[in-house]
């Protein structure tokens, strides 16, 4: 497995985390300094306050995976 350097750009910002030790992917987490209300038909930015170096060959990408984003359909517009 590639390291991936990553860099915290502000305070309050965390580090992504791995759910268990056969996680495919890692945990990210959004750096709000307020609540963010999302209405219906409508696209926000959410900061993760994290930078990350994604070595050549590989590539990241995000995916809802919370019950919350599926009961809402709150979902990555990638």
């Amino acid at each position: 497995m590639a390291s991936i350097p990553v860099k915290i750009l502000r305070e309050g910002a965390l580090l992504p985390t791995y759910g268990s030790p056969e996680a495919a992917g890692a945990d990210l987490y959004a750096c709000l300094e307020e609540p963010v209300v999302i209405e219906p038909q409508t696209t926000v930015k959410i900061g993760t306050g994290i930078t990350a170096a994604i070595p050549d060959g590989y590539f990241a990408a995000c995916f809802a995976r919370s019950g919350l984003a599926s009961r809402q359909g709150l979902r990555p517009a990638n």
